[in-house]
């Protein structure tokens, strides 16, 4: 039988990637696998040449800065979406992202200063786009979402909100060295997509937009990406088969 209470949730890394277990929602606890481990099936060649031209070990310092760098974006985001949600004080919510950043750059004698200080660049990237006026209420920050449709998958969102004329918004933060091409981002089209469907099973109400917005390194624009409602079924497909695809070469 299974248990009418909450489904626990764990997170766990297996050879192919991140999954999750989620118990209490069928006989057997189910493993799914991570939006971002899913949509690694999704080849880019420029990144296939800079693996090979770097090496191994270079290509993955290359990762890991580049992780790093975005996390301190979005836990700043985080700090000051939060603080403004609560107080609507930009100044408050601003020092508070601040204060994060200031701290991070000290640990371990300064060691991370310079990552930590793209991390702040990328932030302000963002703040500077103002994109708290477009918002009337925040629903969640950085909400884990999953779904057993279709063998299921599952994952964090950054952000669902309700803008200005009441509609529901599911939105990505995303960090880049440069701007990317449409090449780079079809991805990130599927990785909302089914963000907003899950989102959709949550809230009883399919989100009108899903958003991806990209802050760079080498410029202060933001890159924006949108997938509306009625574009969702589209990539919603192609990010299903990869689903399939994904738990058929790994015997899921």
């Amino acid at each position: 039988m299974i248990s009418s209470s909450s489904p626990t949730i764990e997170r766990k890394a297996y050879p192919w990637g991140r999954a999750y277990i989620v118990k209490g929602v069928s006989e057997a606890p189910l493993i799914l696998p991570s939006v971002t481990t899913v949509l690694k099936l999704v080849v880019v060649q420029k990144y296939i040449d800079m693996r090979e031209e770097l090496g191994e070990e270079k290509y993955q310092k290359v990762l890991e800065d580049a992780a790093f760098r975005g996390t301190i974006m979005h836990n700043m985001l985080e700090i000051f979406i939060l603080e403004w949600a609560r107080s609507k004080n930009i100044d408050r919510a601003l020092k508070k992202a601040q204060i994060y950043a200031i701290d991070e750059s000290r640990k371990e004698d300064g060691k991370y200063a310079k990552l930590v200080e793209k991390g702040r660049k990328l932030f302000f990237n963002f703040y500077h786009d103002k994109f708290w006026e477009r918002i009337s209420e925040v629903v969640e920050n950085e909400i884990f979402l999953y779904t057993i449709f279709k063998g299921g998958w599952a994952g964090a969102s950054d952000f669902v909100y309700r803008d200005l004329e009441g509609n529901l918004i599911v939105e990505d933060f995303k960090s880049a060295a440069f701007a990317k091409t449409e090449e780079e981002i079809r991805a990130y089209y599927l990785q909302i997509a089914a963000y907003m469907f899950m989102c959709g099973e949550k809230y009883n109400e399919i989100p009108k937009k899903g958003i991806i917005r990209i802050a760079n390194e080498n410029d202060d624009e933001l890159q924006t990406f949108i997938v509306h409602d009625y574009e969702l079924k589209h990539h919603l497909s192609q990010f299903i088969e990869l689903v399939q695809e994904f738990r058929k070469i790994n015997n899921l």
